[in-house]
C-alpha cells in the first residue's frame, strides 16, 4: 500500500520560522520524496489552492492573516557523490538537508572548499539558489552546477542549469519571473580539494590578524572555524532571540555615492568594490549610523552586535514588524539616500 503524507489543516506557521511571528496555513503537509510532492500539488490543484514551499524557516515571514493555500516543508533528503577526481568532488544534495550540517561535513571531514565561509547559515539546501546565499565573499553561485525542479505549472521534472537560475547578488529566477513555479528537489554543487585563495573577506582577514594567523597557507576549515567565530559573535541565535538572520541586503551604490561616503565619514567604510563602477556597502553599517542600532521600533529591534539583523523583542504580529521596516528603511534614506531592500520571503 503506498503511504501518502498526511494532511493538516489550519496549522500556526510562527512557530515553523525563525522570526516566529504570522497566521496559520490553510493546510499543510511535509514531502519527503518526489512522489509526495506529486501527490500534494495534485491535491492542491483538486482545491485550487496556492501552494508555498517552506524549508527551515528562517528566511520566511508570514503575515497575519497566514496562508490560505497548501504550504508544503522539504524534507527530502540525500547527498550522493556524482563524480571526483584529483581537483574536485560533485555532490547532489536533497533540498531537505540541512545546509550548515553538510558545510561541516565537506569541509572539516572531506577537507574540501568553496563553501566554507558559507558556515553557520542556518536553514534547509533547497533555498540555497532561490536567493543565492552567500558570506563572507563566497555565494552558492560559486559552486552550482544546476538543480532538479518540479515545474509546477507543467507537471514534470526538469533540470536548470546555472544560466537557467539568473543569479546575481541574493537573487535568482526564483524570487522574479520563476517565483512559485518550482518545487526544488535537489542541487547539484562542485567542491574542490585545493585549497582556497586570498585575498579573503576583509572581516576573515581581520580576524586572523587579530588572531596572529599566518595567511600564507590558509585551509578551509580555518576559514571555517574563523567565520563560525566571527558570526557567534555578531549574530544572535534565532533559537533563543527571534530573526531571520540577515534582514537586509547589503546596499549597492554608485562610485559618486561611494566618495561623498568617504568625505564625510572617512576612509575606512565598510565597502567592497565591484570593479563595474558599483560598490557594495555594509547596510548594517549604513543602519548603525542613522543610529537605529539597538533601538526597539514597534518592537523589532536591529540588534546590537549587528544591525543587519532584525530581531523580534516584543512584536505583537507582523504589522509590527512591518512598520519597523519601513521606518527603518525611511531613516536610511533620509540620511544616506539609498534604498536599502528586505532580504527574506514573504508569504
Amino acid at each position: 500500500m503506498i503511504q501518502t503524507p498526511k494532511i493538516e489543516e489550519n496549522v500556526n506557521l510562527a512557530k515553523l520560522t525563525t522570526m516566529n511571528l504570522g497566521g496559520n496555513a490553510r493546510f499543510f503537509a511535509t514531502a519527503q520524496k518526489n512522489e509526495d510532492i506529486i501527490f500534494l500539488v495534485d491535491f492542491a490543484k483538486q482545491n485550487q489552492l496556492p501552494i508555498f514551499i517552506l524549508g527551515g524557516g528562517s528566511n520566511t515571514l508570514v503575515h497575519d492573516e497566514g496562508f490560505k493555500g497548501l504550504v508544503i516543508k522539504n524534507e527530502i533528503l540525500g547527498r550522493k557523490i556524482l563524480h571526483e577526481d584529483n581537483r574536485s568532488v560533485e555532490f547532489e544534495l536533497g533540498a531537505g538537508e540541512d545546509w550548515n550540517s553538510f558545510v561541516k561535513f565537506a569541509v572539516l571531514q572531506e577537507g574540501l572548499s568553496g563553501i566554507e565561509a558559507m558556515v553557520s547559515i542556518p536553514g534547509t539546501v533547497g533555498a540555497l539558489p532561490v536567493q543565492n546565499v552567500g558570506a563572507y565573499g563566497q555565494e552558492i553561485a560559486d559552486v552550482f552546477i544546476s538543480l532538479n525542479a518540479l515545474n509546477l505549472e507543467k507537471g514534470v521534472f526538469e533540470e536548470l542549469s546555472k544560466e537557467d537560475c539568473e543569479f546575481s547578488y541574493r537573487d535568482s529566477i526564483f524570487r522574479r519571473s520563476a517565483a512559485g513555479k518550482y518545487f526544488i528537489t535537489s542541487i547539484k554543487i562542485k567542491l574542490s580539494k585545493l585549497p582556497p585563495k586570498g585575498p579573503f573577506y576583509a572581516g576573515v582577514e581581520t580576524y586572523f590578524q587579530n588572531n596572529n594567523i599566518p595567511t600564507d597557507n590558509i585551509t578551509a576549515a580555518q576559514i571555517l572555524n574563523a567565520v563560525a567565530k566571527i558570526r557567534a559573535d555578531k549574530l544572535p541565535d534565532p533559537k533563543l532571540i527571534p530573526s531571520a538572520g540577515s534582514f537586509f541586503k547589503n546596499a549597492i551604490i554608485s562610485a559618486k555615492q561611494a566618495d561623498g561616503l568617504k568625505d564625510a565619514y572617512g576612509d575606512k567604510i565598510p565597502l567592497f568594490d565591484l570593479n563595474d563602477g558599483r560598490y557594495k556597502i555594509s547596510t548594517g553599517w549604513l543602519i548603525d549610523k542613522a543610529g537605529l542600532k539597538g533601538v526597539e521600533l514597534h518592537g523589532m529591534c536591529p540588534h546590537f552586535k549587528n544591525a543587519l539583523v532584525l530581531t523580534n523583542v516584543s512584536a505583537r504580529n507582523f504589522n509590527d514588524l512591518a512598520l519597523a521596516r519601513e521606518e527603518i528603511k525611511s531613516i536610511v534614506k533620509g540620511k544616506f539616500g539609498i534604498e536599502i531592500e528586505q532580504e527574506p520571503l514573504e508569504i
